[in-house]
């Protein structure tokens, strides 16, 4: 029938069109059934788009878009990764033989990394502390988390704790079910604090604090072992390190911070917490409602700054070896009973003899012992010294450890008392210090790709401070004292040898030999060489744009999580020699500020006299923590006063540092840090000129204008619009789909900062996550008449340079540690032919990948 109904050369376009017809409507079906499966579980019990509130805001965005293959490729992804977990599940284990087990350094406790410690065996993974950017460092480095479910923080502290929000997002994003913490017990208050911003819907996290029995699998046991060290009074606390009292001279909130006198817009919240809005971003770095303060109140809870945690640790015995030359020798012929042999049991041959396992098996190798301990300062070195479940391990005890990790500054190393500690644990015993006493490099692809593009262009693309490893620059250390450094590796258990130091995985800088590849790649030289001539023939000089400020630094242009090229979003902004601006802060974002100044860091910290911060999203604000204890730590060594800097923020975030001040960790800051201004009383609906502390920071840094846009992303999202006394105006969009409100206030400005995550063919998933494609970017720019729009923000899909046709003379792509001026924004459009010789095989590979996705969207139309 459907024969004579068309024509012969139809009859296959329009089997095809139907196919695709089909596949879409599927692909609806398996999305639906996916998005109310998740609902069920989480207690929705309804199958539903979009909750009421959320479609009511913001009707358009509300619609699930159809497709789902990333869907279904994450999923197929998480299956294959975690085939082990489903083996755990079915009751099938591994038979418990180590054959490999070493202790790797992650981060050797150099200024720009934390500390933390990457454990390895066969079956399983552990890791000893997460300090901000240790997530960073695992995945440049390839280190594999998909078997870690067990995380040992020493102490609760930012140092140690810092990057826990974003390994645990990383391993539910992978299929991780359950992740346990071992430690001091208010791990679990900074979870909660953690969830006004983030959401771990499909992950259980555990809290094992130290009261607990060991920690036993078929790897290893470990002992938790608490130390405290004697009450001690420290300024800026909020609570006393036992009574858990709160100090009204200290608080942190809105109320506190900004007093009626001051700001008379500032409206608050007594209760210093607000619900935030659902709506996910990329690997759904969002907050809930059902994890709102609202919906949840906190408990009470105690922090305690005298609490340490060491670890004792002791691998399983190894399995020996069955003799095969010498049951050959014997008769002994392959067969079940050499099965039985290994399990310990006693086997009879065909023959009637009866052998036993002792005869044809090497006997077990005791598993050896290794010890973590952090002595954070002189007030712990007797209660460390001194504790008696490390003594047993020390002279006259039961056993010797192989090795001991000490996180402990290197002052407190150097301390005699815990110098004669060490030495008793007598002459075999490996110690590796993780501190600040270190020069190492985690970062090689960074700073090798840095180098490459300085090549381009060198005004622009600035080399990084040379921070690398120095022959002969660090005194030696005693015999059998290691300094930590990134990679560095410890065996305990070696398929062919033990207790060795295996150095091969360090990374060393070359920078040369990264920048002769580049010259390598075909046509890069070449078109090099055509965009000098062409600037040298085309740009003049121009003394009126020349100016050394506005400068802006990216610290980090990409979106959701750290990749190995991209950080996520840091944006600093010179307004003078003595004074700078900070556009959000995402995690890792001071180590970026160290590799890139070095050892000037200190002054430009202590520049920074304004943060803004665009919205809640982890990616954007939780590497301001340590931006504000660094900060601290570099007046007082360039010994000027604390002076307090403006905090431009939505509400929500004071509640998270505050609750992380009060519970956690007393992070040594005060309300004198701080003067605080809502984004909310600063947006272009309110009356800007009542507001004293605005005005006031208005003069301070030379703003003859200064606007906070609320803008299309979730809940209390802003953009800035700053406008300077020298004729200049910068608009940053934060995070937002393009927005007119955004547009009006920035008319004719100077430079836009526009983020741009998804190419246009992921505009459907940039509607539903609220973000914008890169054409929109570059059209909010050209209706904003914006001279120069710099985009940034790239999802982690295009980890060195994003797909983009040329956006004209007025565009230019941000990339990290990429310094601009004023001058310098007419430069960059030139340099889009060397970048795509430079990352020409990326290009081709997101070609492909691009003409995948559009042929499944439509159904293999498309050849």
């Amino acid at each position: 029938m459907l024969q004579s109904l068309l024509p012969s050369r139809h009859i296959r376009t329009s089997f095809s069109i139907c196919r695709a017809h089909t596949k879409r409507l599927v692909r609806s079906l398996c999305v639906f059934t996916v998005r109310r499966g998740g609902e069920s579980g989480e207690g929705g019990g309804k199958a539903r788009w979009e909750n009421k509130t959320s479609s009511r805001r913001h009707p358009r965005l509300a619609v699930f878009p159809p497709g789902g293959r990333h869907l279904q490729k994450q999923t197929k992804m998480a299956e294959e990764t975690l085939r082990h977990v489903k083996n755990r599940k079915k009751g099938q284990t591994y038979v418990n033989n180590i054959a490999n087990f070493y202790l790797q350094v992650i981060g050797a406790g150099s200024r720009d990394t934390c500390p933390s410690l990457f454990v390895f065996s066969d079956t399983k993974r552990y890791l000893f502390n997460c300090g901000e950017g240790t997530q960073r460092i695992m995945m440049e480095h390839k280190v594999k988390v998909s078997r870690m479910e067990d995380i040992f923080l020493t102490r609760l502290s930012w140092n140690n704790a810092g990057g826990l929000g974003g390994m645990t997002l990383t391993l539910q994003g992978i299929g991780v079910p359950e992740v346990r913490v071992y430690g001091p017990p208010n791990a679990e208050d900074f979870y909660q604090a953690l969830k006004d911003f983030t959401y771990f819907p499909k992950i259980k996290v555990d809290v094992k604090p130290y009261q607990l029995s060991p920690m036993t699998d078929d790897v290893m046991t470990v002992w938790q072992v608490p130390i405290r060290a004697p009450d001690r009074s420290s300024p800026g606390g909020g609570l006393s390190h036992r009574e858990g009292s709160r100090s009204p001279d200290h608080d942190l909130s809105p109320r506190a911070i900004s007093s009626p006198s001051q700001s008379p817009l500032v409206r608050r919240n007594s209760s210093g917490v607000s619900d935030i809005d659902s709506e996910s971003d990329d690997s759904n770095r969002s907050t809930s409602p059902r994890n709102s303060p609202k919906a949840k109140r906190r408990k009470t809870s105690q922090r305690d700054d005298s609490l340490v945690i060491s670890y004792i640790c002791k691998l399983k015995p190894r399995k020996g070896r069955f003799l095969s030359e010498k049951a050959l020798m014997d008769g002994i012929k392959p067969g079940v009973w050499v099965s039985e042999l290994k399990k310990g049991n006693q086997a009879t041959l065909p023959d009637g003899r009866i052998i036993n396992p002792e005869d044809y098996i090497e006997p077990d190798t005791p598993g050896p012992v290794f010890i973590v301990v952090e002595c954070p300062d002189e007030d712990f070195i007797v209660p460390v010294t001194t504790n008696s479940q490390i003594a047993k391990y020390q002279d006259g005890g039961e056993e010797r450890p192989a090795i001991v990790v000490h996180f402990t500054p290197v002052g407190v190393v150097n301390n005699t008392q815990y110098q004669e500690w060490i030495r008793r644990f007598g002459p075999d015993t490996e110690h590796l210090f993780l501190n600040e006493d270190t020069q190492t490099t985690s970062h090689k692809g960074t700073a090798s790709l840095q180098a490459c593009l300085h090549t381009i262009q060198p005004t622009v693309f600035p080399l990084l401070a040379d921070n690398a490893i120095k022959p002969g620059s660090l005194p030696p250390l005693a015999h059998k004292h290691v300094r930590g450094e990134c990679m560095l590796t410890y065996w305990l258990f070696h398929r062919d040898h033990s207790l060795q130091w295996d150095r091969s995985s360090i990374p060393l800088l070359d920078n040369e030999e990264a920048v002769k590849g580049a010259f390598a790649l075909p046509g890069f030289e070449d078109s090099l060489q055509e965009m000098k001539e062409t600037i040298s023939a085309t740009i003049v000089d121009d003394t009126t744009v020349s100016r050394s400020y506005p400068e802006v630094v990216f610290f980090g242009t990409g979106s959701s999580i750290p990749s190995k090229r991209r950080n996520v979003t840091g944006i600093l902004v010179h307004l003078s020699e003595t004074e700078s601006l900070l556009l959000d802060g995402g995690e890792g974002t001071f180590g970026q500020m160290y590799r890139h100044y070095g050892d000037q860091v200190d002054r430009v910290l202590a520049n920074i006299k304004c943060v803004f911060i665009s919205h809640i999203h982890a990616d954007h604000h939780l590497g301001l923590m340590r931006i504000f204890q660094e900060r601290r730590r570099a007046l007082q060594t360039l010994g000027e006063p604390q002076h307090p800097m403006y905090l431009i923020a939505p509400l929500p975030f004071m509640s998270w540092i505050n609750h992380y001040r009060l519970n956690c960790e007393n992070i040594g800051i005060d309300n004198k840090d701080f003067i605080l201004l809502l984004c909310k009383d600063l947006s272009v609906f309110s009356n800007e000129e009542r507001n004293q502390q605005l005005n006031s920071l208005k003069k301070n840094l030379g703003f003859s204008q200064l606007q906070v846009v609320p803008v299309l992303h979730v809940s209390r999202s802003y953009g800035l619009v700053v406008s300077h006394k020298d004729d200049w105006k910068l608009v940053y969009s934060g995070d937002s789909m393009p927005c007119d409100a955004l547009i009006m206030a920035g008319k004719d400005a100077t430079l836009l900062i526009h983020e741009a995550t998804f190419d246009d063919e992921l505009h459907q998933e940039a509607k539903r996550k609220r973000h914008s494609t890169i054409s929109q970017a570059v059209d909010v720019g050209r209706e904003m008449n914006a001279s120069f729009n710099l985009l940034t923000h790239f999802s982690q899909r295009y980890p060195k340079i994003p797909l983009m046709d040329n956006g004209g003379e007025k565009v230019g792509i941000a990339f990290d540690h990429m310094k601009v001026r004023l001058g310098d924004l007419k430069l960059l459009p030139h340099l889009s032919a060397p970048l795509q010789a430079l990352f020409q095989e990326e290009l081709e590979e997101m070609k492909e990948k691009q003409k995948r996705h559009k042929r499944n969207r439509l159904g293999g139309l498309i050849e």
